[in-house]
């Protein structure tokens, strides 16, 4: 009964004969003697000089119960990454140009592709999000860039506002070419120009459901609108990188440039509106600008000379 907890019937039932005949004496030379041997060793039975006494069931069976469920659940688990990675690796033979993946697999999904991605990875990033944004979250990023794999990433303001830039900066500094756009029109993910992911819902999160296009005049469309988009996007600041500093005006004038409203500067800064309004006033009366467009057109201008070598 007890065989897929790795007990035979020998032990199995020596064990049965212990539990109920506590302090059990067994002669040396029988064949007894080296089973009650292999159950001490598993810690099912205890032995004191000659004697044998059976650690209770609800200790000792409870846990190679436990074990065993543990062994089960890392098999289950490993099980469904290999099939991740199976859906993740596009099958000539069996390729379909869209696929969907359900809600509750589409992070691990994408992790997967991610991993296997060589080149370049492009993306337009824009709310909503399953859940807020955490520091762990780039783990995926800075490993893949790390493996000199190129990513141009695209925020809409919002999503500059929702992740934070103490989230942000952890891949700029490492290599990220960030630019933020006023809106970006979906949620999407390329991979090295062979599969391309986004929500099932336009406005909705990845949670509720996964597109994975493989190659195909819609992937070649999707790449062509994030090239579009990216053209006429602003380059976020270097800036940025050094560190959030709320009383230095390079990193307002970096979110300024950014296009970001004053409430979502108030929040990433930690400062109140009337201040960052009172410190618009003054950059842009640095600049000469008589409005905020035209300060940011200025730092864009003064950004692009800064920084000329910058891939587009």
């Amino acid at each position: 009964m007890l065989e897929s907890l790795g007990l035979d019937a020998a032990q199995e039932e020596l064990y049965e004969r212990v539990l109920t005949n506590p302090g059990l004496q067994v002669d040396p030379d029988t064949p007894e003697r080296a089973v009650l041997d292999q159950l001490v060793s598993r810690r099912l039975v205890r032995r004191s000089d000659d004697r044998y006494t059976a650690v209770p069931p609800e200790l000792a069976l409870q846990r190679l119960l436990d074990d065993r469920r543990l062994e089960l659940d890392r098999a289950a688990a490993r099980v469904r990454e290999l099939e991740r990675l199976h859906r993740a690796t596009p099958d000539p033979e069996q390729q379909v140009p869209v696929q969907f993946v359900p809600g509750d697999e589409a992070p691990h999904f994408q992790r997967a592709i991610h991993a296997t991605t060589r080149n370049q990875l492009r993306a337009l990033e824009t709310p909503p999000y399953g859940k807020p944004f955490e520091l762990g979250d780039t783990e995926p990023e800075v490993g893949a860039i790390h493996r000199g794999v190129r990513h141009r990433i695209v925020y809409s303001r919002e999503a500059v506002d929702v992740q934070g830039l103490d989230v942000l900066r952890l891949t700029l500094t490492i290599g990220e070419e960030a630019r933020v756009a006023g809106d970006v029109p979906l949620r999407l993910s390329i991979f090295d120009d062979a599969v391309a992911t986004m929500p099932l819902r336009t406005g909705r999160p990845v949670t509720e459901g996964l597109l994975v296009i493989r190659p195909s005049a819609l992937l070649d469309a999707l790449i062509a609108l994030f090239e579009q988009v990216w053209s006429t996007a602003l380059p976020l600041s270097p800036d940025l990188t050094d560190g959030l500093d709320p009383d230095d005006d390079r990193t307002l004038i970096a979110l300024l440039a950014a296009g970001m409203g004053d409430q979502a500067i108030a929040r990433q800064l930690g400062i109140s509106l009337r201040t960052v309004g009172r410190r618009v006033q003054r950059v842009q009366t640095t600049l000469n600008a008589a409005t905020r467009f035209q300060a940011g057109v200025a730092i864009g201008v003064q950004q692009a000379q800064d920084h000329p070598s910058k891939r587009v």
